[in-house]
């Protein structure tokens, strides 16, 4: 779907603000519980055909949540990836270099980073801990230049609790969309169609992909 066509998406009622380092999934459920909607149908409305259990397209999200793409592209951990991102402008270099971020022989820039990926720290208290302005904050936040947002919490690997609990499902003769669905609308679980797939094929073969 293309930009102008994003933008006749109806915005949902409820706003929801994304927090900082908060992954995509996360904040769709979010916005999805606020609005009283299924996560799963808010997801997949959100990722469009022809790849419905994707990965949400950050128009379609702009549009229905009220915010801006630039401004889900800065909460969101994952909201671009680390190809799409700009090269280093002297702008960037300029931040880096500010005398605020320097505490001795330590740059701050990228402890400042990794702390926003929490998702649980304003723009105020991070700038309290590390006793910098809030202005700087969100410049490093803004950058060009970050660290792989893509956090081991936040990757589709596939922990061996949930390994378990998905086990237990397929044994119950769930398919794979059956599962995905009642891992996001259940148990606020996000855990990619393939993964699902490859696990529901080792275990059954033979199993029907529904």
């Amino acid at each position: 779907m293309t930009g102008p066509s994003a933008e006749r998406l109806a915005e949902l009622p409820a706003n929801v603000r994304p927090k900082l380092g908060e992954s995509t999934d996360s904040y769709v459920r979010r916005l999805a519980r606020a609005n009283h909607l299924k996560p799963s149908d808010l997801h997949c409305f959100l990722a469009g055909p022809p790849n419905w259990f994707g990965k949400p397209r950050i128009e379609r999200l702009a549009a229905v949540s009220g915010r801006s793409e630039a401004a889900l592209q800065r909460a969101l951990s994952d909201a671009s990836s680390a190809r799409s991102r700009a090269k280093p402008t002297p702008r960037t270099l300029r931040i880096q270099t500010h005398k605020a971020l320097k505490q001795g022989s330590l740059d701050m820039t990228l402890p400042i980073q990794y702390d926003a990926l929490g998702g649980d720290a304003t723009v105020r208290q991070i700038a309290g801990r590390w006793n910098v302005p809030r202005w700087l904050v969100r410049r490093v936040l803004d950058s060009a230049i970050f660290p792989d947002r893509q956090t081991p919490k936040n990757r589709s690997s596939i922990t061996e609790p949930v390994k378990a609990q998905i086990n237990s499902m397929i044994t119950s003769g769930m398919g794979p969309k059956e599962i995905w669905t009642e891992l996001m609308d259940v148990h606020d679980i996000s855990v990619s169609m393939g993964s699902l797939q490859r696990q529901t094929a080792r275990r059954h073969p033979t199993t029907r992909r529904r």
